[in-house]
């Protein structure tokens, strides 16, 4: 465990922040890209819990114990209250790393980073990983990346230059609810999953991350593709902000979701 300050915060869109935590000892941190920690913090009703993927875009900001986070606005929730309003100086304990959404040792011919909203957060520390496999032509890494309106389109800058400079790399951004004014080749209508190329089960490895009806989605339309189990690797984020009660997040939803939204919602309970 260590000790953690804050000392930077950026709004990335309406319901999106991003804050950036130094550790207190300026010690480096043994951190493999896509994994995530465990925060501790205070608020006046005492300690509480929450586990964020570092999306550090860069090697020299891990070895610097930088802790750079992507956070969605959650309506009445605990840790909104407090980050949301936070000044620079707040502190947290954090314990990890955690999380087995990680690059093989030996990538595939094909990669598929597939997200939506902030679950985009454990790829972005990757693309500097991949930078020099997709520079040697030894890889194709296809970015699909799901969010509801032009506004949620993180990271956009960064993102449309990395797919400028290597030319193996696919970025895809779906939108569910409203396309941009001008659209370009990499803007799509609907759901991520609705975009997946056609899968070659003898070379593609997928990581999905994000809403859990896009994971679930997309995991059966893969395997019913004939891809394995193990070149799947997933992880779930619950996005609360939309979720009023557990009763109506649960209408239309598998057995597996509902456990996995009680489960939050019970973390939340305090929110």
């Amino acid at each position: 465990m260590f000790t953690v300050s804050l000392n930077q915060i950026r709004r990335l869109s309406d319901s999106t922040i991003e804050l950036q935590f130094q550790r207190d000892d300026n010690a480096s941190l043994s951190f493999v890209a896509g994994q995530f920690y465990r925060f501790v913090f205070i608020d006046e009703e005492g300690d509480f819990e929450r586990s964020y993927s570092l999306c550090n875009l860069l090697q020299q900001e891990t070895q610097a114990g930088c802790l750079r986070l992507v956070i969605s606005e959650v309506d009445g929730g605990r840790a909104t209250r407090l980050l949301f309003n936070a000044a620079t100086g707040l502190t947290a304990r954090v314990t990890g790393p955690f999380g087995r959404l990680i690059l093989p040792a030996v990538l595939p011919s094909r990669l598929f980073l597939v997200a939506t909203s902030v679950g985009i957060a454990p790829y972005l520390p990757m693309l500097e990983v991949l930078a020099g496999p997709l520079s040697r032509g030894e890889l194709q890494v296809y970015f699909l990346f799901g969010v509801r309106d032009p506004s949620e389109f993180l990271y956009a800058s960064f993102l449309t230059g990395y797919a400028e400079k290597y030319p193996d790399f696919h970025l895809s951004v779906c939108y569910s609810r409203q396309m941009p004014a001008t659209s370009t080749p990499i803007d799509y209508s609907g759901y991520v999953q609705q975009h997946l190329p056609t899968p070659d089960p003898a070379t593609d490895l997928y990581l999905l991350c994000g809403n859990p009806m896009m994971i679930d989605d997309s995991l059966a339309q893969l395997k019913a593709a004939g891809v394995g189990s193990r070149q799947i690797l997933r992880e779930k984020y619950v996005f609360a902000k939309r979720l009023k009660t557990q009763a109506s997040a649960s209408i239309g939803l598998s057995d597996e979701q509902k456990r996995l939204i009680a489960e939050k919602m019970q973390k939340y309970q305090n929110d």
